[in-house]
């Protein structure tokens, strides 16, 4: 499988984190859209065909991998409290220090923490009787990241701009095509009303983040760890509450899908195998048993520092 990234513009606030379960069910929306819903069966049932997606990161970064603690005397240690909330790692840096990953050795200036800027947005109920919106207790609020309209840069990234690795058998312009229009039509929540907008700036292959040794993975993904293929692993958890999507609702069929706990990007493992690693996730709907969660894992190579390997 060919590893893509794809670089977007954001055009508009996100109602809807960038996390690569959703990115992914979106896409499958697009497919059956395109291709029809037989299609799409085929393709999610051959797991040489349905894509693995990320997260979207910053562009030019990499979220940084969990590692070993090792020793460290009380001036390194103070430096590593300091870039404990610093989430990225720029891709340059990672490709520089992978063969023995000591954070330690890393500029102050190859970290930088999440750039989202979050704007608290007030809301009102309608009234269910028709006349308007509620006179008293009707207000609630929702978050949205607005990184779209900021123009300065962060820690030298460009806010305003998201990679997301997709590994496939496909080509490049089936990739570009698909986030092009998913991009056009609106990702997430209140896409209907502008939200979640972008434009594709580039997709480029990438297998310089595949072309390396190392005993242990990467994940850039959101998934869950195979103990059949997964050993040693590191990992943070974190819920993941999906969505049927709108045109199941509409249809009358219950929006929510079981939650699930996933780890986030920046897990790493030592493999058993070739991968792919994680597995498509399946019965996360009580309606409706053909709704998964792609929940496989985009894993880079690196070496940890030989104090902490040991």
């Amino acid at each position: 499988m060919t590893l893509y990234r794809v670089t977007l513009r954001l055009e508009s606030p996100l109602g809807t984190p960038l996390v690569g379960p959703t990115l992914f069910g979106q896409l499958c929306w697009l497919i059956r859209d395109g291709d029809g819903e037989s299609a799409l069966g085929r393709w999610l049932d051959d797991p040489r065909r349905a894509w693995i997606v990320s997260d979207g990161f910053p562009s030019g970064h990499l979220p940084r991998p969990l590692v070993k603690p090792r020793a460290l005397s009380a001036d390194k240690l103070e430096t590593v409290k300091k870039r404990k909330r610093l989430a990225f790692v720029s891709r340059e840096a990672w490709l520089k220090h992978r063969s023995g990953w000591d954070e330690t050795a890393l500029p102050e200036h190859a970290l930088m923490p999440e750039p989202a800027s979050m704007r608290r947005l007030a809301h009102n109920h309608v009234h269910r009787s028709g006349r308007g919106t509620l006179a008293e207790g009707g207000l609630f609020f929702l978050e949205e990241d607005w990184r779209f309209a900021q123009t300065a840069p962060v820690a030298g990234a460009d806010p305003r701009r998201a990679d997301v690795y997709v590994q496939t058998l496909d080509a490049a312009d089936r990739v570009q095509s698909l986030f092009e229009l998913l991009g056009d039509q609106g990702f997430g929540r209140d896409s209907s009303t502008g939200r979640g907008r972008w434009t594709v700036e580039a997709v480029v292959e990438d297998g310089e983040l595949l072309r390396a040794s190392g005993e242990r993975r990467m994940s850039l993904s959101r998934g869950v760890v195979d103990p059949q293929g997964m050993e040693d692993a590191l990992w943070r958890l974190e819920p993941h509450y999906g969505r049927a999507g709108a045109r199941l609702t509409l249809a009358g069929v219950s929006p929510f899908k079981r939650p699930v706990l996933l780890t986030r990007p920046g897990m790493t493992f030592r493999p058993r195998h070739q991968g792919p690693f994680g597995r498509m996730l399946e019965g996360l709907h009580h309606e409706r048993p053909e709704i998964r969660l792609n929940a496989r894992h985009i894993a880079i190579p690196f070496s940890e520092g030989a104090e902490a390997a040991a």
